[in-house]
C-alpha cells in the first residue's frame, strides 16, 4: 500500500514542482528584463538630469562673468565667460547621450539648446558692446528683464526634466517592486518545493536502497535455499541410493527363506525382518515424495483409471489387515461413476493408502468405508471426484486437528509406539492433492471416529480404457518356465551377487558374475550370454559406460540388458528406460525380476497348453461352421497384423471379440485361448504374448478337425 501511494505521489509532485519552477523562472525573468530596463531608464534619466545641471551651472557661471565684466570691464571676467562658451558644445553632446532612448527628453533638449543659445547670444552681445563703447555699451545692452524671462524658461525645462524623473522612480518603481516581490514569492515557494522534493528524493532513496538491499538479501536466502534443496535433493537421492542396496539383500533373503522348511518361530522372524525392511523401505519412498513436493518437481502423469479397480486393490491390500482385527471392510461406489477418469492412478492409489492404512490401524472396531461419488458438469466431459473414507476408530482431539498434516507430527504422540508412524503419510497427501489442485478436509470425534473428505475438481472423463489397477501379484514363480540361458550379473556389491545366485538356485540356467563393466566385458569376450543383469553405480566402470562398450561390438548390439539400480529419481528412471532394454529397482522381488525376464527370454513352457477340440454336439455342428469361417477369415487379416505388431489393446480387442465367439459357440477351447490371451495382455508379457499368439493357428486347425469328425447324436 504504502509503495504504491509513494510511487502514485512522486509523478504529480515532480510535475507540480517542476510547472512552479519554470513559472517562477518566465516571471523571474521578464520582471528582470523589465526592472533592468528600468535601472537603463533611471540611470540614463540621472545622467541627464546631472548634465542639465551643469549646463545651467555653466550657464550661471557665464552670465555671472558677464556682468562681472559690464560692470568692471575687467578682461578677466571676459576670459572667465570665454571659457564657459566653449564647454556648452560639450555639454549639449553629453545631453543628446542621455537622451538618445527618450523621445521627450529630446524635444526639452532642443528647446533647451535653442535656448541656451539664445541666452548666450544676449550675453555675446552685451560683451561686445561694453568692450567697443565702454561703460556706454553696458547701458546699450539688453535689459536685465529679457535675459531673465529667457533664464525662467530654461529653468521651467530643468525642472520638467526633474518632475519626470520623480514620475519615472514613483510609477515604474512600484511596478517593479511589484514584480521583483512575486518573483521573491515564487523563488520561495520554487525552492520550499525544491527542498521538498529533495527531502522526498532522500527519503525514497533511502527507502529503495533498504529495500534493494532487501531483495538483495532475500535473493541470495533463495538462491541459497535453492542450494539447499538442490544438496537436499542429492543428498536424499545418494542416501536412498545406499539404503536401498542393502535393503535389497534383506527383502531378498527373506523371500528366499519363506519357502524353506523352517519352524513356526523362525517364520515369525523371518515376517518380522521383512515386514520392518518393507516399512523402512516406505519410509524412505515418503521422504523422497516429501523432498520432491517441497522441491516443486514432483509431476503427475494422468492416465486412465477406474476407481473401481482401484477400491478392489484397497481390498486385496488392507482386507486381510481388516480381517484380523474383525472390522469390516467396506466401499460405496456411485452408480453414475465413469468407467475411466484421466488421473494420476499411481498417486490416487498413495493417497488412498495412506488414508485407509490410518484407518485400518486407528480403528479397533467397527468399520473402514470408503465412499466415492461423482458430480457431473453440465455439457462437460469434466466432474468432480468426491472420497469419503470414514472409520469408527480413536478419533483425533481438536486441538490436534490443525496439526495434523504437518511433516513428523503425530496425531497423538501419547499412543502406544506400535501405532505411531514417521507422521509423513498425511503431508504427503495433502500435498499431493494440492499438487492435484484438490481440497482435504477432516472431521473428528475423540472416540466417535475420523472422516476425511477428498475433493478433486475438474477432472476429465476419458475415452480411453484403463489398463487396471490390481496389486503386483505376488506367490512363488519358476525361472525355469524360460527355456535354458545365459545370465551375466554385473554387481560391485557381494551380497547382492549372493542374493541372485538364490534366486537362481535349482534353475537350470547358468549364472556368471562381474563386480563392474570392465570386468563384464571381459566377460563377454568368453562366453554368450542371453541377458545381463547390469547394476548401474559400480567403481572402475559403471553401467552406463559398459552399456556404451556392450553396444559398440557388432555381435552385442542387440543383447537384452536389463538396468538394476537403487536410484530413486524419476528423471534417471526415463533415462534408462529409454538406454536399457528393461529396468529394475532395488529392492526387488523375485517376481519383479520374473516380469522383466519375461520381455527377453524365451518360454518353454506356455500359459495354456493346446489339448485335442472335442467335436461340438448335433445342434451346434451348424454354429461351428459359421465359427470355422469367422476363424479363418480373422486368421488371414486381424490376426497377421497382431503377430508382427504385439499391439497390446488391439490384441485385448481380438481376445475379446474370440471369446464372444466361443461363448455363443459353445467351443470351450476357443473361450479358453482367449482368457489366456486376456491375462497375457493385463500383464504386459510380451514374449508370453508373442508364443499364444503363435499358437491360435494350430487352435484353429484343431477346431476344423473336430468339427469335420462325425458327429454322435
Amino acid at each position: 500500500m504504502i509503495y504504491r501511494f509513494r510511487h502514485g505521489i512522486i509523478g504529480p509532485l515532480a510535475i507540480f514542482w517542476l510547472t512552479v519552477t519554470v513559472t517562477s523562472v518566465v516571471i523571474g525573468a521578464l520582471a528582470w528584463s523589465r526592472f533592468s530596463r528600468s535601472i537603463d531608464a533611471s540611470a540614463e534619466a540621472e545622467e541627464l538630469r546631472e548634465s542639465i545641471d551643469q549646463l545651467f551651472s555653466v550657464l550661471q557661471d557665464a552670465e555671472a562673468s558677464e556682468r562681472g565684466y559690464l560692470l568692471t570691464g575687467s578682461a578677466a571676467y571676459r576670459e572667465a565667460f570665454t571659457k564657459a562658451d566653449r564647454t556648452f558644445p560639450e555639454a549639449f553632446e553629453r545631453l543628446a547621450a542621455s537622451a538618445r532612448h527618450e523621445p521627450a527628453g529630446q524635444t526639452d533638449l532642443t528647446e533647451l539648446r535653442r535656448l541656451v543659445d539664445l541666452e548666450l547670444a544676449e550675453l555675446r552681445q552685451a560683451i561686445l558692446l561694453r568692450a567697443e563703447k565702454g561703460p556706454a555699451g553696458s547701458e546699450a545692452a539688453a535689459g536685465p528683464e529679457q535675459s531673465r524671462t529667457t533664464m525662467d524658461r530654461i529653468r521651467e525645462i530643468i525642472n520638467r526634466r526633474h518632475d519626470n524623473r520623480r514620475d519615472l522612480l514613483s510609477a515604474k518603481g512600484a511596478a517593479t517592486r511589484r514584480e521583483m516581490k512575486l518573483v521573491h514569492q515564487m523563488t520561495w515557494i520554487a525552492g520550499l518545493l525544491g527542498v521538498g522534493a529533495g527531502l522526498f528524493a532522500l527519503y525514497f532513496y533511502r527507502v529503495d536502497y533498504y529495500q534493494e538491499r532487501g531483495r538483495r538479501e532475500l535473493l541470495e536466502e533463495k538462491l541459497q535455499a535453492e542450494q539447499a534443496v538442490v544438496e537436499k535433493s542429492a543428498f536424499l537421492a545418494n542416501m536412498s541410493h545406499e539404503i536401498r542396496t542393502p535393503m535389497n539383500a534383506i527383502l531378498g533373503f527373506t523371500e528366499l527363506l519363506e519357502p524353506e522348511g523352517l519352524t513356526p518361530r523362525q517364520s515369525e522372524y523371518v515376517r518380522a525382518i521383512r515386514d520392518s525392511g518393507a516399512s523402512l523401505l516406505q519410509l524412505i519412498n515418503d521422504i523422497l515424495d516429501l523432498s520432491k513436493l517441497e522441491a516443486g518437481r514432483l509431476e503427475l502423469h494422468p492416465e486412465p483409471t477406474d476407481m473401481r479397480d482401484s477400491c478392489e486393490f484397497l481390498r486385496t491390500v488392507f482386507g486381510q489387515q481388516a480381517a484380523k482385527k474383525s472390522l469390516q471392510l467396506k466401499f460405496e461406489l456411485a452408480p453414475d461413476l465413469p468407467h475411466a477418469l484421466l488421473l494420476d492412478r499411481v498417486r490416487i492409489r498413495q493417497v488412498l493408502v495412506n488414508l485407509l492404512g490410518n484407518a485400518v490401524k486407528f480403528t479397533e472396531r467397527g468399520h473402514v468405508l470408503t465412499r466415492v461419488s461423482w458430480e457431473m458438469q453440465e455439457n462437460t466431459s469434466r466432474g468432480t471426484l468426491l472420497i469419503d473414507v470414514e472409520d469408527t476408530g480413536l478419533g483425533i482431539a481438536p486441538d490436534r486437528l490443525h496439526e495434523l498434516f504437518k511433516s513428523f507430527v503425530q496425531a497423538d504422540p501419547r499412543r502406544d509406539a506400535e501405532r505411531q508412524g514417521s507422521g509423513l503419510g498425511l503431508a504427503i497427501v495433502k500435498r499431493l492433492i494440492g499438487v492435484m489442485a484438490g481440497a482435504l478436509t477432516v472431521e473428528s470425534m475423540v472416540g466417535k471416529g475420523t472422516v476425511f473428505h477428498l475433493r478433486l475438481p475438474d477432472v476429465p472423463v476419458s475415452v480411453r480404457l484403463p489398463v487396471g489397477d490390481h496389486a503386483e501379484p505376488g506367490g512363488a514363480v519358476d525361472f525355469n518356465d524360460f527355456a535354458p540361458a545365459s545370465v551375466l550379473v554385473v554387481d560391485d556389491n557381494e551380497t547382492n551377487r549372493d542374493l541372485m545366485a538364490g534366486m537362481f538356485e535349482k534353475t537350470h540356467h547358468r549364472l556368471h558374475f562381474a563386480s563392474n563393466g570392465k570386468e563384464a566385458l571381459e566377460c563377454l569376450e568368453t562366453i554368450k550370454a542371453d541377458v545381463v543383469l547390469l547394476d548401474i553405480r559400480m567403481p572402475v566402470m559403471d553401467g552406463r559406460t559398459a552399456l556404451a562398450e556392450i553396444r559398440k561390438q557388432p555381435a552385442l548390439e542387440f543383447l537384452p540388458v536389463i538396468a538394476v539400480t537403487a536410484s530413486s529419481q524419476a528423471a534417471e528412471e526415463t533415462n534408462l528406460r529409454s538406454q536399457f532394454t528393461g529396468y529394475v529397482r532395488k529392492p526387488f522381488s523375485r517376481h519383479t525380476l520374473y516380469q522383466e525376464l519375461a520381455q527377453v527370454l524365451q518360454r518353454v513352457r506356455p500359459t495354456e497348453m493346446l489339448e485335442p477340440v472335442p467335436p461340438p454336439s448335433p445342434e451346434r455342428a451348424a454354429e461351428w461352421q459359421a465359427l470355422i469361417f469367422e476363424l479363418r477369415r480373422l486368421l488371414n487379416t486381424e490376426w497377421l497384423v497382431l503377430r508382427d505388431s504385439l499391439a497390446i489393446n488391439q490384441t485385448r480387442a481380438f481376445a475379446r471379440k474370440l471369446h464372444e465367439l466361443g461363448d455363443a459357440a459353445q467351443c470351450d477351447p476357443l473361450v479358453t485361448y482367449a482368457a489366456a490371451l486376456a491375462r497375457l495382455c493385463d500383464a504386459y508379457a510380451v514374449k508370453g504374448l508373442e508364443h499364444h499368439l503363435a499358437e491360435f493357428p494350430k487352435l484353429v486347425e484343431l477346431i476344423e478337425v473336430s468339427s469335420a469328425q462325425p458327429v454322435h447324436a
